[in-house]
């Protein structure tokens, strides 16, 4: 899938619900995994922003589960920036299972810049700047002239 960044994962037993299948939290957390390497690629460092006293935190999680991923599956997260505003960056992820490509989950994510009172706060400029370059990049790269959508 075009402009998206990939993590690859193996489901381990303690990841497993009681009937043997992968717990609907775990998912959330595949997905705030690949969420933060996406913004490390990017250039923004979520611990770095926290030194500082502000956050960047996930405010909205959407998840569409497709398929159950059970013990020994491989999985591939992909996720990318699928659009911004003021105070926001969105995310769009996928979750297969490979190699086969298999869908597992559909997930939409918002992440807000906060505060030292952990009230919402416009994108500083520099953050700003790197998610553009970065939706340019990969705009530009792939030959998409869109990339905007979500479920």
């Amino acid at each position: 899938m075009s402009g998206y960044h990939e993590v690859e994962f193996s489901v381990r037993d303690y990841e497993l619900d009681k009937y043997g299948v992968v717990n609907n939290a775990i998912f959330a957390n595949y997905c705030q995994h690949a969420c933060c390497q996406l913004m490390e690629k990017i250039g923004i460092n979520i611990d770095t922003i926290a030194q500082t006293g502000n956050a960047v935190a996930l405010s909205e999680l959407l998840l569409k589960y497709i398929a159950p991923l059970k013990i020994g599956d491989k999985l591939m997260v992909r996720v990318r920036v699928s659009d911004t505003s003021a105070a926001r960056v969105y995310f769009k992820h996928f979750i297969v299972k490979i190699p086969n490509e298999e869908p597992g989950l559909e997930a939409c994510a918002t992440v807000v810049w906060l505060d030292k009172s952990y009230r919402p706060v416009r994108i500083p400029p520099d953050g700003r700047s790197k998610i553009v370059q970065f939706i340019r990049h990969v705009s530009y790269q792939k030959g998409l002239t869109h990339i905007f959508e979500c479920l």
